[in-house]
């Protein structure tokens, strides 16, 4: 199933079950460690790119909610830092005899973090299995509106730099899976994974583990 479909089994789902219900809106904020994964069936280590390691980022944003029973159906607007970190370690640095001519040369790492500031919009659903405690899956959106690099080293000079990440795809898509628990009427803690499901420059694919709060207004 791709993610089109699932966005109208939700959406179609979603608005059958919310004819009659209760509304709520809050604010949510919280925590995130995001990594690429590579898409195209290959080891990024051996294709000049890099190892992909997880970054710390954060969310925060609005809701709105539609619940009846046990189901709730929560659009979102979020503002998520994302990304992640990317470790070259097989780089040469160059070495020269007295004369200039090349010799045998050592090997060094280069890391640096690519820092994706997007609006996310999840379209989630929720299954209550106690007054408390829910699951919950759906469709999230990524407009990625800046994007930028950070290291604390410098590539050697006369050495390639091809495999850094400086441009990208602006829009991406996945899927959430996640769990909360509600502390009380007004204030839950949750988790969510996303899986993202477009091979964004071919390459590409990413994952977000999210843990956060989400405060009820009313």
């Amino acid at each position: 199933m791709n993610i089109r479909n699932l966005f109208f089994i939700v959406l179609l789902f979603s608005v059958f079950k919310i004819t009659a219900q209760e509304h709520q809106f809050g604010v949510k904020a919280g925590g995130n460690l995001a990594k690429f994964t590579d898409a195209s069936g290959n080891d990024y280590r051996f294709r000049n790119r890099g190892d992909f390691k997880f970054k710390p980022g954060f969310y925060a944003g609005a809701f709105y909610a539609f619940r009846s029973g046990n189901y709730q159906f929560q659009p979102e607007v979020l503002f998520g830092l994302q990304g992640s970190k990317v470790v070259k370690d097989d780089l040469s640095v160059p070495a020269f005899d007295y004369y200039g001519n090349p010799i045998s040369s050592s090997t060094y790492e280069y890391k640096y973090s690519i820092h994706e500031l997007s609006i996310l919009v999840p379209l989630m659903s929720r299954f209550y299995v106690t007054n408390g405690l829910f699951f919950e899956a759906g469709p999230q959106f990524a407009f990625i509106v800046d994007r930028n690099l950070q290291s604390d080293y410098q590539v050697i000079e006369g050495e390639s730099d091809n495999f850094i990440m400086r441009d990208g795809d602006s829009f991406d898509a996945g899927l959430n899976l996640g769990v909360g628990h509600h502390i009380n009427k007004t204030i839950l803690v949750n988790f969510r994974t996303y899986f993202g499901a477009i091979k964004r420059e071919n390459e590409i694919r990413g994952i977000v583990l999210n843990l956060g709060v989400e405060y009820r207004i009313w």
